[in-house]
């Protein structure tokens, strides 16, 4: 009989601003900053005109190494990392915004995160993905500890567009 591999890595993502770090931060589980794993393997841009540092998610993947702990990598573009499993975590886009301009960010930056936002984040990324996820942040410790059950489907994720 197969052995269960059990879930050592589980990816936080979401648009800037929704709140990942401040999420794993407080989550009591050791956290690993993507762009900081990025930068170790030399797997980031320089700044570009709009300040934005991009991100060699390929190579990244090539170099990538599991963790032997339960580790949570904190990045919006740990989707596309080898996890695990994965946490979706939203914001409702006023609010991003708001966060996004207290951070300094400049308009067209705001104005496209808030976009990605409202059209579902990274669940475009997702529809067809088959590891585990979780969409927000209320619950996600317990469905960690809990070994990480398929929780949620683009059908059930947030729709921005749908609310009033």
């Amino acid at each position: 009989m197969a052995s269960i591999k059990p879930i050592l890595s589980v990816g936080v993502t979401g648009t800037p601003g929704c709140g990942k770090t401040t999420f794993c931060d407080n989550s009591g589980i050791p956290v690993i900053d993507l762009n900081e794993y990025a930068e170790k393997f030399d797997c980031l841009s320089d700044v570009d005109e709009y300040g934005i540092r991009e991100m060699d998610v390929d190579r990244l993947k090539l170099l990538w190494k599991p963790p032997t702990e339960l580790t949570l990598f904190d990045g919006h573009l740990a989707h596309y990392m080898p996890v695990d499993a994965i946490i979706v975590l939203r914001c409702e886009p006023l609010e991003l915004k708001q966060r996004l301009e207290a951070r300094g960010y400049s308009e067209w930056k705001v104005k496209q995160n808030v976009e990605v936002e409202m059209l579902g984040g990274p669940w475009n990324d997702l529809v067809t993905d088959s590891r585990p996820i979780f969409e927000g942040e209320i619950g996600a410790i317990d469905w960690i500890k809990s070994g990480c059950p398929q929780h949620t489907t683009p059908d059930l994720a947030v729709d921005w567009l749908s609310r009033p």
